[in-house]
């Protein structure tokens, strides 16, 4: 059972269009106040404007995603040397799932959790906490792993990666409140829908089912859920925006926006299995 049998993986074209119409709702209302200061010369300034800024808001979505996220965190390369177990797990599930080697990454952390991001599926990265390696052994960590590579064969990253500013952020501006919330308010059930689409509540099951399906052995990540669990997995970078693109909740979240799986949700959907 995979990832992509039950939930395709959505595009980044309703997150663009998110992302794109308030632009157009304000650019529509100062092209309608220039009619009556400079008449058609007035609408068509406002007009040309409007379609100009929202193709730069869209071409910008999907670049520098990984850049902005990675520099917020600022974890370190993953060396062959200092981090063999990773390194190594991670070759051997790029040969299983026909997947590329991601660039991977080590985040000093005590939260065991781990983070996938790449606005294109050519580039992804993925950057683990000290926590999590710290807390599980080698079958544990290959299951979590595994679940990086089952998101990244299911394809939905670059969506997941986009969203990042396309609409949370925007929806994190929006709870704050202020002038922020103004822009975007009436454009917020798009701005949830676009959320739901690359965070769904059932998303994170689905993601451990395809992981286990890859590893054929749901005991390895069973048990790692269990210790991290007993870890936490809190994040002390993270931000709100990108709380989607972790394994697990890092501790913070975009207000308003769909609550993830518990892990004693997901323990209890692997034991079933």
């Amino acid at each position: 059972m995979t990832a992509t049998l039950e939930h395709p993986s959505p595009s980044t074209r309703a997150l663009v269009v998110a992302a794109v119409v308030p632009i157009l709702v304000i650019g529509v209302v100062v092209s309608a106040v220039l009619v009556l200061v400079a008449g058609v010369l007035g609408l068509l300034a406002g007009l040309v404007v409007t379609a100009v800024v929202a193709l730069l808001r869209a071409r910008s979505l999907s670049r520098g995603v990984r850049t902005q996220v990675l520099g917020a965190l600022s974890p370190r390369p993953a060396s062959p040397d200092t981090d063999a177990r990773l390194v190594n797990l991670v070759d051997g599930l790029s040969a299983t799932s026909g997947v590329p080697v991601p660039d991977l990454f080590v985040l000093d952390d005590p939260g065991a959790n781990m983070l996938l991001v790449g606005e294109s599926p050519d580039a992804p990265a993925l950057v683990v906490t000290t926590g999590l390696l710290g807390a599980l052994d080698r079958i544990q960590l290959e299951g979590v792993v595994a679940r990086a590579f089952a998101e990244l064969r299911a394809g939905g990253l670059p969506a997941s990666s986009v969203a990042v500013n396309a609409v949370a952020r925007p929806q994190a501006a929006l709870a704050r409140g202020g002038a922020g919330a103004l822009t975007f308010r009436p454009v917020s059930g798009l701005l949830a829908a676009g959320y739901s689409a690359v965070a769904g509540s059932d998303r994170d099951i689905l993601l451990d089912r395809a992981a286990v399906a890859l590893t054929r052995y749901p005991p390895g990540l069973l048990a790692a859920l269990e210790e991290i669990q007993k870890v936490g997995t809190t994040v002390a970078s993270a931000q709100p925006s990108t709380s989607h693109l972790w394994m697990a909740d890092p501790g913070v979240a975009v207000p308003g926006m769909p609550e993830r799986s518990t892990l004693e949700l997901r323990i209890e959907a692997l034991r079933l299995l």
